[in-house]
């Protein structure tokens, strides 16, 4: 007879199915009086015989009444045979040597919260847009108790094996018997599948069903990836439970990691490109001798780039990776995507529940270490200095891109701890720890000078002024000069490469009004007639702006103005102005080095020309008139001066 209490069940388990489209067939296709329906999921096991040995776990537990009334699930039932192999192979002489927890997380790990059928779970791969929501489609999370999540479970319709067989195989092997209804690796029964009960539907496993170890356990287990494993277990950490409601702290300690993803979440999914041990060998045996000669003294702050480099946000196979389609790649900062051909990179996998990992036998570089940045860390034996104030200062500001994938174009003169001297940079004052942070970025050239056929007599922009390579020297605007150590860098990559000088360079204080071209003008008595007419203009004021406004000044000599007869006393304001606009580009650095050639304006918005180098250096005004430059490069913070011996 059917009861009270089975019908409500029933009625309640079809309304939840209609709600969340789990059921999709007909109701009156299962309901049949003298059907299983009229049974829960643990009476219709108990009935069946060949599940025994799972009842009776469901019984040690005392989770009949949960799992036959309290919710809706699809049971994956495991047979006898399958029930005590499992537990053989983790040790276990019989069943009653197993503690309780461990039976829970088996038992747990079969029951899927909500029903679903075979075709239910078809039509998820079947109606997905994309072959990205076609990978995502089918998962689904387990039982759980208590406060950590169920694990996710993943299952494979017909469908998904007629063009992603080979997707499948990547993780779990090569099979014959793949195309059939599969729950993770397990094969569901072609015939005793979709049976029905009052609280969900039964799908019975012909092969066992592995409970799958998280990522960072799965790591740990895999000797091909514990190199790799350790370092994630260098910043694993262990906190408390939330509050609950009346304030009581959960005192279980759940495990976290501070790098990159939290893979002892099992609600966080993701894609692991993990290198090999032997991978990771060949990566640093190079480096060794900068290091301390043993892959242990690899900084942890390189251990963790690489890390994270290896993670990638949500599930992904392999077809996913190879045809880089979904945009999540590039906006979760996945350094693979510009990996030209993953595929040949992926040696085999790990089985872990909440991620796809693949072993590969090349180390996928992080962006920082794919950068000039990442030469001071490989290096930091040689370069402990730099490597401190990358640690905790900005000196490694605009090294690697925000985006990870378009770095920065940079040189670094960089020196070694040997010209460094003393005192070490951990113990200087403030303030000298300052000044030596702007000495090194004089040493940060804005390109790449490998993209500029290498070194040439010339000047290059650093954030605290221009300093100008010529015959193997490196001269700042004071005059004062260093030595190129190495004409080959001592490290390449992708966006610039490092050269190592014998000293320091002198940093042009940005915001010094004393360093400006306006102060640089009055300095020079051969400029005092210019430097009149500028004050007159009231043209001053902009001339001592600092920060973003820059100008290059082709300043006349008062033995110019003499000698073309003009008299600057005599002119009004406004024809006063316009003659020492035409001496003025406003923002932009123009040297004599011959880097810039071309048509300009000046203030006043007339064309001047560019030409020649050095002293074939030339300027012309729109008349055709060329004048040329003596003597200039006097540089402030804001700009540099020419000195011109004629005018236009």
């Amino acid at each position: 007879m059917i009861t009270y209490q089975r019908l409500f069940g029933l009625f309640y388990g079809t309304l939840t199915c209609l709600m969340l489209g789990g059921c999709t067939k007909n109701l009156t296709e299962y309901y049949n009086p003298e059907s299983t329906l009229n049974k829960n999921i643990i009476e219709v096991l108990e009935e069946d015989g060949r599940f025994s040995a799972f009842v009776g776990l469901i019984d040690r537990l005392d989770l009949r009444s949960t799992l036959g009334e309290a919710a809706i699930y699809t049971c994956l039932a495991p047979l006898d045979e399958h029930v005590i192999a499992y537990f053989s192979q983790q040790g276990y002489a019989s069943l009653d040597a197993v503690p309780d927890e461990e039976l829970r997380k088996f038992v747990n790990y079969h029951f899927i919260n909500g029903m679903y059928y075979q075709y239910d779970v078809e039509q998820r791969y079947v109606n997905a847009n994309t072959e990205i929501d076609k990978s995502r489609a089918t998962q689904y999370r387990s039982r759980a108790t208590g406060k950590l999540p169920g694990k996710p479970v993943r299952f494979f319709a017909p469908s998904f094996f007629q063009t992603r067989a080979a997707d499948y195989m990547g993780l779990f092997g090569e099979r014959e018997d793949i195309g059939g209804f599969t729950v993770e690796s397990a094969r569901i029964s072609d015939t005793d599948r979709d049976i029905g009960a009052s609280n969900g539907v039964i799908h019975v496993l012909e092969t066992p069903l592995n409970i799958l170890p998280r990522t960072d356990e799965a790591l740990i287990k895999d000797p091909e990836t514990t190199l790799f494993s350790t370092w994630q277990e260098k910043h694993a950490a262990y906190v408390l439970g939330e509050k609950d409601e009346f304030g009581w702290v959960d005192t279980t300690l759940y495990k976290t990691y501070s790098t990159g993803r939290n893979l002892a979440d099992e609600t966080v999914q993701s894609t692991l490109l993990v290198p090999t041990n032997e991978a990771i060998m060949a990566y640093f045996e190079p480096y060794l001798p900068d290091l301390d000669n043993t892959i242990d003294s690899v900084p942890q702050r390189v251990m963790a780039s690489l890390v994270r480099a290896s993670q990638i946000a949500n599930f992904y196979f392999k077809s996913d990776l190879v045809r880089k389609e979904d945009g999540g790649l590039r906006e979760g900062k996945a350094y693979v995507y510009l990996v030209p051909d993953i595929s040949s990179l992926i040696t085999g996998s790990v089985l872990a529940s909440n991620s796809v990992i693949y072993k590969t036998n090349q180390l996928i570089e992080s962006a920082e270490m794919n950068s000039v940045q990442g030469g001071i860390y490989m290096k930091h034996k040689v370069y402990s200095q730099w490597y401190w104030m990358f640690e905790r200062t900005n000196l490694n500001a605009g090294l690697t891109d925000g985006l990870s994938f378009q770095h920065p174009k940079k040189t670094l003169l960089v020196q070694s701890d040997d010209v460094w001297g003393f005192p070490l940079a951990s113990d200087m004052l403030p303030e000298d720890r300052v000044y030596r942070y702007e000495q090194c970025r004089s040493g940060v050239l804005n390109l790449d000078v490998r993209e500029d056929g290498g070194f040439r007599k010339r000047f290059y922009a650093t954030d605290f002024g221009h300093v100008l390579y010529d015959d193997g020297r490196f001269y700042d605007y004071t005059g004062h000069s260093v030595q190129l150590l190495t004409n080959s860098p001592v490290w390449e990559r992708v966006n610039g490469a490092i050269f190592e000088i014998d000293g320091f360079l002198t940093p042009i204080e940005k915001l010094d009004v004393t360093q400006t071209i306006y102060t640089k003008i009055f300095a020079d008595p051969e400029f005092s007639l210019f430097a009149n007419a500028i004050d007159r203009t009231g043209l001053a004021a902009q001339l001592q702006l600092t920060g973003f406004f820059t100008f290059t000044i082709f300043a006349p000599t008062n033995s110019a103005i003499q000698a073309a007869g003009v008299d600057l006393n005599a002119m009004e304001e406004e024809e006063l102005t316009q003659f020492v606009n035409t001496y003025i580009i406003q923002n932009r650095y123009i040297f004599t080095d011959g880097v810039f050639n071309g048509q300009i304006a000046n203030k006043n918005g007339s064309r001047m020309g560019i030409s020649g180098a050095w002293d074939s250096f030339l300027i012309s005004d729109t008349s055709g008139k060329v004048i040329p430059v003596p003597s200039g490069n006097v540089q402030g913070n804001n700009g540099v001066v020419h000195k011109i011996n004629q005018l236009f």
